[in-house]
């Protein structure tokens, strides 16, 4: 009995669907290895101020031992306020506390003024560079406080003098070197634990 020609594939169909075999599976390793982002399928939108399980667990372990430590059970928050930060009532001043939302993992810092005065104006000068400027601080959401403590860290780091408006009078802001010192490591541990540095 004749063997059927249609049953059997010719050598020029199995030469063309090993080149296309061959060629798909070379373009699959090669975009494979240039396809540097990934789908995030977590259903969450990614947030700047998403804090790892390490940079938490070394905030932790490690870090909240120099902070008072304020747990917000109702609304699932822990808020840190460094320990030398200035208590004193009686004079206007600016501290910054680190609020971990266990929710979110998240991580935010926020402003907390001793005074109820808004707009927050601060007025800051550098002498040696001949350099000044002002500040203003509307309140507003976790990344409105964000924005103010990036503005304020590299005039602390440029040792710069502040004064803040208060009842249309500029008083001296962070005169104390504790206190500005606890304004400083407060904002220097939140950009750690949010891994700020290389977001930037």
């Amino acid at each position: 009995m004749a063997k059927n020609n249609q049953d059997t594939l010719s050598p020029e169909l199995i030469r063309l669907l090993k080149i296309f075999g061959m060629g798909s599976l070379v373009f699959v390793l090669v975009m494979s290895f240039f396809n540097e982002k990934r789908a995030n399928n977590s259903g969450k939108e990614p947030s700047p101020m998403r804090m790892t399980d390490a940079e938490r667990i070394y905030f932790k372990n490690v870090r909240s031992a120099y902070y008072d430590i304020e747990n917000r059970r109702d609304a699932k928050m822990t808020v840190y306020r460094h320990g030398k930060r200035s208590k004193d009532t009686n004079r206007p001043t600016l501290v910054f506390s680190i609020i971990l939302n266990q929710i979110n993992d998240e991580a935010y810092i926020f402003l907390e003024p001793n005074f109820e005065e808004y707009p927050i104006q601060v007025k800051w000068s550098i002498p040696e560079k001949n350099q000044e400027g002002e500040i203003t601080f509307e309140a507003g959401d976790k990344f409105a406080h964000f924005e103010f403590a990036q503005k304020i860290t590299p005039l602390l780091l440029e040792n710069a003098i502040f004064e803040i408006l208060v009842k249309e009078s500029w008083i001296p802001l962070w005169e104390d070197e504790k206190e500005r010192n606890a304004v400083m490591v407060t904002i220097e541990d939140y950009q750690k634990l949010i891994n700020f540095s290389s977001k930037d």
